[in-house]
């Protein structure tokens, strides 16, 4: 299921000011600023590679390995797959979620799942994805729920960007069969400072 979203803010401005400010950490708790549909580079996630890990803080503070997978036309990550990540530990519930990434979006599909479930209250409990760099890798600004098509009460508070990480923390959130998430995904690139380009 993919639908394209258009976003629309009151202010542009923003966007240039965080540009500006993003080495100083504008964007980095989750708050897109006002952003352009238009903002970002031609380039996405397409041909890069990402590393999907499913985390949960009750398991203790290792982050497990998590599986790397190369965004492309097909599917990322079967439900299968997901089912299967290490979590370090085996109290926690991990849902059948079938993950799809495509250039500018990420999408959790629950149609797989057995039944009704909940991910626990805690301090994380959710999925990363790690972008794994290469020079011509786009750096991650910002994620935004589109609430066109999510069914995951999740809130754009609960989504953590860093350059090239995506934290999706879904603690407390019920889910079954029906539940689907959709995070639009905003890019930039950054130009390699003189003097350190090879």
């Amino acid at each position: 299921m993919k639908k394209n979203a258009s976003l629309s803010y009151k202010s542009s401005s923003a966007v240039l000011t965080c540009v500006l400010g993003l080495l100083s950490g504008c964007l980095y708790a989750g708050d897109p600023g006002h952003i352009d549909a238009e903002a970002g580079p031609a380039r996405g996630l397409e041909g890069a590679q990402v590393k999907l890990i499913r985390y949960s803080t009750q398991c203790g503070l290792v982050e497990p390995q998590g599986l790397v997978a190369e965004v492309g036309d097909g599917l990322e990550y079967s439900s299968e797959i997901v089912k299967e990540l290490d979590l370090t530990c085996s109290d926690v519930p991990n849902p059948s979620v079938e993950v799809h990434i495509d250039d500018r979006a990420v999408m959790f599909d629950f149609s797989n799942v057995t039944g009704p479930g909940w991910f626990p209250a805690g301090e994380f409990e959710g999925y990363i994805l790690d972008i794994v760099h290469t020079e011509d890798s786009p750096f991650l600004v910002a994620a935004v729920v589109d609430r066109e098509v999510s069914t995951l009460d999740i809130d754009d508070r609960d989504l953590i960007n860093d350059l090239d990480r995506l934290e999706v923390n879904l603690q407390g959130l019920q889910f079954d069969s029906n539940s689907f998430l959709k995070l639009d995904l905003y890019f930039l690139e950054l130009p390699v400072p003189s003097g350190q380009a090879n």
